[in-house]
């Protein structure tokens, strides 16, 4: 099965914003993939080895491939999820602020 790359991912590799990302898929520059009912793109590496050409492309899955799967994730919603999944100093402040 053929990867798949999100607007971001692909901004990560080219080094361009992800709204350049964006602005190549309207203009028909890159084909991705849009999902009905959703706001998400997701572009095939053989719509991104056509743009930028084999050779190129080798040359930055060498020097920056590593680098999607690095930064993935968010921290600040990470934290977010470590407080809801319990954490009792923060479940002690809210039953403070129910109590008071």
């Amino acid at each position: 099965m053929e990867r798949l790359y999100s607007l971001v991912d692909v901004a990560r590799l080219l080094q361009v914003s992800p709204l350049t990302v964006r602005r190549w898929v309207l203009e028909g520059k890159i084909e991705a993939l849009h999902p009905a009912g959703t706001r998400l793109y997701r572009i095939p590496e053989s719509s991104l080895r056509a743009f930028v050409g084999d050779e190129w492309w080798e040359r930055i899955i060498q020097q920056r491939g590593d680098r999607i799967q690095r930064q993935r994730g968010n921290p600040r919603r990470q934290g977010r999820q470590h407080r809801q999944r319990g954490n009792s100093q923060w479940q002690g402040k809210q039953y403070r602020r129910q109590q008071g």
